[in-house]
This record gives structure tokens, C-alpha cells and sequence, in this order.
């Protein structure tokens, strides 16, 4: 179940990560120990003899079938970019069900250990999304783990299945990507919700007819078993891991496909694969209530604010003026924009709720909207989605991943009288946050292929412990959910931060960074239920 502009209830923790190269945090004190011991990795269904990976220092079980890619062999060279970093590619089925079959090549980034000395292996790395680039995050490895993390580990970015330089699939042409935040989020009239559905049918429609067959199989239960034969060239006895918002889905379906393969898995900011549509809608409805408040505070506080200084009334200045704003529209300097609607507006609005660092700026954007302009917003949405002024979106923008990895995820709307009418109730309750979600609607009726469904069950029976960490106002992946997948998860370790924005580890809390730095370089994780 989705809003209208659906890039907001899945937006990358891309946004994070620019964020934190140009403000690189506090850093944490290093702890560096010995590595824990791994454990034999399961059998699979029609499994080879367990054969030394190519660098003769892991066994694995693995199907005959995918002998192939389990065994071949990662050709490291020095990044064009910086020489200190290498590069590499590997090769994995499209579908694994046909392993003979077309290929996707997988783009890799190591950043070494910086002191081989303590090396205790890799830490994949993926920065959520779905459609962040893993090999970027790599690239920015220094901006967002501690010294301490970086000596003991390799730090291995990869771009998934279908996304950046991994044999993309670029399903969306521009005029789609501007569609999908140009249509009226919040219609007022059956002919008005007519066209915003048949807009958005057709976004998926030509989505699906563009990405043919690879984007039948860019879903996250597909990208796990990528990583387990990454795991495997790496040398890795156990996968440890670093996902963040998305990501953090990757971890739990690793985690719950090959359980005894788990390592270090830190997960941040995190959202569960057992979330069904109801607990998402109440965990985005208190995750954006709690962050917006957080801004407003802040605001009333300040002699400029342009909310003014009654806390009470500034909840609803921002209603009227996404109100006006559907009705009028803010005039911009951008070419090809020289109009915008609520569908802009609301994602920059979001989007400046990602770090108390944008605050300045949503506050002298809503003080520009109100006189009818719309530059300040416009700019800061069209940076998180990588659209230039020519109109032109950047192939690496994760819009081009969100359709075929989010319809290949998440349920579809059952359109349930019981939550329809929940999901009315809860409009009517909230009306910032109806304004700002949209219409709620099955963006992926239109999409061929059947989507997974949450089962329910606890997750990764028999991992290692799992560290699942998130702050309290988190307005993208809400602390709900990151609360959920500690539960959900078997080995779940909950460790909190009463801190605003999204993202929790190394973003300027010692005490989350600490407990981090020690779960991953000890594997001493904190106490179940830890508030930094």
C-alpha cells in the first residue's frame, strides 16, 4: 500500500549517506579483538561436495547447479577513482531456478582493512534504498564507520541485481520519473483519483515492459542469495553485514534464508519483512508525527521560523499551505518546472526531515512557499533523486530500482473493507500526514508477477545475535518497525538512540557508536533493549 508520490514511503538511505560525506561526525574511540569462530554453513537441496572457495579458505554446500558461481574467481584490481580501493565484478544467475540461463554482473568495491594486522574479514555493506549504490557507500566508507571498524575489516560495497553498474535495468524514462510527482497525491473527486490510478498503472505498466525479465528478478530474496555467494568468494566462513533502512530488509531475508551463515549483522534504521500494511501505515503515521513535531519545536524556538511562534498553529500552516499549494502550485526558476504541486513540495518536505541538519532549510523553503515560490523545495527533492536541471534524472538515481524491487517485496493492497476504513479513520486523525502520504492505493496492481507476502513467523532461527538499532524519531523507517524486526528476529538485539532523523550509527551519538564498534570488533553485543 502506497501514497500517490510512492518515492516517500520507499526513499533511499542514499540521502543519509550524501549527507554524512559532507558532515563526517564525531568520531568513535577504536576496540579491536579477536574474531568469533564461524560454524558450518547448512546444507542445500542437491548439494556438491564441499569444495575450498577459490581462495582455498571456506567450505561450502552449495546445489551442483551453481558450482559455477560459487567457484569462480573475484579479479580485484585498483579502483579508477583511488588507487587504495579495488574493484571487481562477479556473475550470478538472473533466476536461480534456471542457473544456465542470462547472467546479471554484480559490481564490487573494497575498501581494505587499514591495518591488516587486525583484519577480522569483510563487512558487506548496503545502503538501503531499494536502488542505493552499495559501491558508493563503499567509496564514502571513511564518512560513515569508525577508524576502529575500518582497520579490522574489508569494507565491500556492492551495487545489487538490476541497480547502478550491476547490469541495470532502467525501467523509467524521465517523463515517468516526473509523473510520478507531478499527479495529484491527494485527489478530491472519483474522476480525479480515476486519473491519478491510470497515471500511476501506467508507470508500472511500462516499467514492466522496458525491464523485460531482469526486472521480474530484482527482489531482495534474490539479492540474498547474491550474497551468499559473495560471502563465499570472500572467504567468509559467515556473512557479516551493514544495512541500513532498506538494507536492514536485506539483512533479516540473508539472515532467515541461510541462518547459520549469519556473522556480524548490524541493521539500522530498520523495517521488517513481516510488517503487514496495517503496521506500516501506524508506524509511518508515529514516525512522521514524531519527526515533524521534532522540527517544529525547533522552529517555534527561533525568532525567524516561519511557521511563527505558536507550536500549536504551525501544524496547520503547513496543512494550508499543501492545501494551496494543490490548488495553485508554486511557481520555480527550474526549466521544465516552472510549476509545482503537492507531489514536489511533500517529498522535499520529507526529505528535510531525513537529518536536523536540513531544518534550516525546510524552514526558509516553507518561508518561500508561502510567497508563492518554490525554488528552495524543488531543489532539495530534485538533489535526493539526482534530477538535473535539463530535466534529465541520472541513471543511477534509485527510482529506477523502486518498482521492480518494491513490487517484488511487499504485499498488495487487498483493498479490505476493514483496513480501507482503518485507513480513512487514520486520515482524518492525521491530516498533515494524510496531505503528505497521498492517496493510499496498490501501486503494483499492474505489475506481472506475484509479490512475496509476510508470513508471520519468526525470523533466522539459529543466526548469531543480531544488532538492530534505530533512533526514536526516525520519519522513514520508524522506530515501529525497527522495534518489529528486533522482535520478529529469533537473535534480535534492540539498541535505541533518543535522537531524531534516520540513521542511528555514526551519525554523532558516542553511545550508539560504541555499542556498534564493540558488537562488530568484539562481537559483544549490548543488553536486549539498550536507549543510547
Amino acid at each position: 500500500m502506497l501514497a500517490a508520490v510512492a518515492v516517500v514511503a520507499v526513499v533511499a538511505a542514499l540521502a543519509l549517506a550524501v549527507w554524512r560525506i559532507g558532515n563526517p561526525p564525531t568520531v568513535a574511540q577504536p576496540r579491536v579483538t579477536a574474531p568469533a569462530s564461524g560454524s558450518p554453513a547448512p546444507s542445500a537441496t542437491d548439494p556438491a561436495p564441499a569444495t575450498p572457495a577459490p581462495n582455498g579458505t571456506v567450505t561450502a554446500d552449495y546445489p551442483a547447479a551453481l558450482a559455477p558461481f560459487y567457484t569462480q574467481q573475484l579479479g580485484w584490481s585498483p579502483c579508477a577513482d583511488n588507487a587504495k580501493h579495488e574493484c571487481a565484478t562477479m556473475e550470478v544467475p538472473v533466476d536461480y531456478a534456471k542457473p544456465t540461463g542470462d547472467r546479471f554482473t554484480l559490481a564490487l568495491r573494497k575498501a581494505p582493512a587499514t591495518q591488516p594486522s587486525k583484519r577480522l574479514g569483510s563487512l558487506v555493506i548496503n545502503p538501503g534504498g531499494p536502488g542505493g549504490s552499495g559501491v558508493e557507500y563503499a567509496q564514502y566508507s571513511s564518512f560513515v564507520f569508525s577508524p576502529g571498524v575500518r582497520a579490522a575489516y574489508d569494507i565491500v560495497g556492492f551495487d545489487p541485481r538490476g541497480i547502478g553498474a550491476s547490469s541495470p535495468v532502467r525501467c523509467l524514462s524521465n517523463s515517468d520519473m516526473d509523473l510520478l510527482f507531478s499527479a495529484d497525491p491527494t485527489p478530491d473527486s472519483a474522476a480525479e483519483r480515476s486519473t491519478l490510478l491510470a497515471d500511476v498503472d501506467g508507470v508500472t505498466k511500462r516499467c514492466a515492459a522496458r525491464g523485460g525479465a531482469r526486472a521480474m528478478h530484482m527482489s531482495t530474496t534474490e539479492v540474498a542469495r547474491d550474497m551468499d555467494v559473495m560471502r563465499v568468494l570472500l572467504g567468509d566462513e559467515k556473512l557479516n553485514f551493514f544495512g541500513g533502512s532498506y538494507g536492514t530488509f536485506l539483512g533479516a531475508i540473508y539472515a532467515d534464508t541461510f541462518p547459520k551463515k549469519v556473522g556480524r549483522m548490524v541493521l539500522d534504521s530498520a523495517m521488517s519483512p513481516n510488517q503487514t500494511e496495517q503496521q506500516e501505515m501506524t508506524y509511518d503515521i508515529q514516525g512522521f508525527e514524531s519527526s515533524i513535531d521534532a522540527f517544529i519545536d525547533w522552529c517555534v524556538a527561533r525568532p525567524d521560523c516561519a511557521l511563527g511562534s505558536d507550536k500549536a498553529a504551525a501544524r496547520q500552516k503547513i496543512v494550508d499551505l499543501l492545501d494551496s499549494v494543490e490548488k495553485n502550485g508554486l511557481t520555480t526558476t527550474k526549466p521544465g518546472l516552472p510549476r509545482i504541486g503537492e507531489g514536489w513540495v511533500g517529498f522535499a518536505i520529507f526529505m528535510c526531515l531525513y537529518s536536523d541538519q536540513s531544518w534550516p532549510t525546510l524552514d526558509k523553503g516553507l518561508a518561500q512557499a508561502f510567497t508563492g515560490k518554490g525554488d528552495i523545495l524543488l531543489a532539495k527533492g530534485m538533489s535526493v533523486v539526482e534530477r538535473g536541471i535539463t530535466g534529465d534524472y541520472a541513471p543511477s538515481t534509485y527510482l529506477q530500482a523502486m518498482i521492480p524491487v518494491r513490487c517484488a517485496d511487499w504485499p498488495r493492497s487487498t483493498a479490505d473493507p476493514t483496513l480501507v476504513a482503518e485507513q480513512k479513520k487514520a486520515k482524518a486523525a492525521h491530516p498533515l500526514w494524510a496531505r503528505m502520504t497521498g492517496e493510499l492505493y496498490d501501486n503494483c496492481r499492474t505489475w506481472p508477477t506475484a509479490g512475496r507476502t509476510p508470513e508471520g513467523a519468526t525470523l533466522a532461527a539459529g543466526a548469531d545475535p543480531i544488532l538492530v538499532i534505530g533512533n526514536e524519531r526516525d520519519p522513514a523507517t520508524p522506530i515501529g518497525g525497527t522495534k518489529q524486526l528486533a522482535k520478529d528476529l529469533a537473535s534480535g538485539i534492540l539498541l535505541t538512540s533518543d535522537h531524531d532523523g534516520h540513521g542511528t550509527y555514526y551519525a554523532g551519538n558516542s553511545c550508539v557508536d560504541s555499542a556498534v564498534d564493540g558488537y562488530l570488533l568484539r562481537g559483544t553485543a549490548p543488553a536486549d533493549g539498550t536507549t543510547c
